[in-house]
């Protein structure tokens, strides 16, 4: 008995000390993200800048270009900058599960609001969408990497569906978000 309660705390030691696959957060659907971001724009990254915060934390300050503006009001050419959590700096580096990442060059649609004296991402990674070209189309494609993403039902959380759940055509996507932005 004595053994088996020994590799049973030897187990659950072991699991606690696995590191975490996602973060979990409330789903937004789409209407919730345009809802809650003071701006909703197609950008484009430019470059990014890992440091330590006052609290000592490592962030990532991304500089973005706006392409297209649903609603905020920033124009086409304006420059954003937006804070997430993580990065590298020297050799010590930080990932949080469920944070957006940028590739230089990459474009996404963001959903950002004003977090503190920075733009955040609405909803961590939900707030950033992918676009990618295939055979010459531009796609939105879905957020949320690295989040398990739930909703309340009654006293519970029971799992719940992104805003997004299959790439879509850019030009029909940003009609979406035009209405929900003119429907507010």
């Amino acid at each position: 008995m004595h053994r088996l309660t020994g590799a049973l705390v030897a187990a659950l030691l072991l699991f606690a000390s696995l590191p975490a696959l996602a973060s979990v957060t409330t789903a937004r659907s789409l209407a919730d993200l345009v809802r809650e971001a003071e701006d909703v724009v197609v950008v484009e990254a430019l470059d990014e800048n890992s440091h330590y915060d006052t609290r000592g934390r490592i962030v990532t300050d991304v500089r973005l270009r706006v392409r297209e503006t649903m609603k905020g009001s920033h124009s086409s050419g304006d420059e954003l900058m937006v804070r997430v959590l993580g990065g590298a700096v020297g050799d010590i580096g930080m990932r949080i599960e469920g944070e957006p990442t940028f590739a230089v060059g990459q474009r996404s649609v963001l959903f950002a609001k004003t977090a503190g004296a920075h733009l955040r991402p609405v909803g961590m990674s939900q707030g950033v969408l992918p676009i990618l070209e295939h055979a010459g189309v531009d796609f939105v494609t879905p957020g949320g990497a690295g989040l398990h993403l739930v909703q309340r039902s009654g006293t519970q959380l029971i799992d719940a569906p992104a805003a997004l759940l299959q790439p879509r055509e850019l030009p029909s996507f940003l009609d979406e978000l035009r209405a929900l932005v003119a429907a507010q």
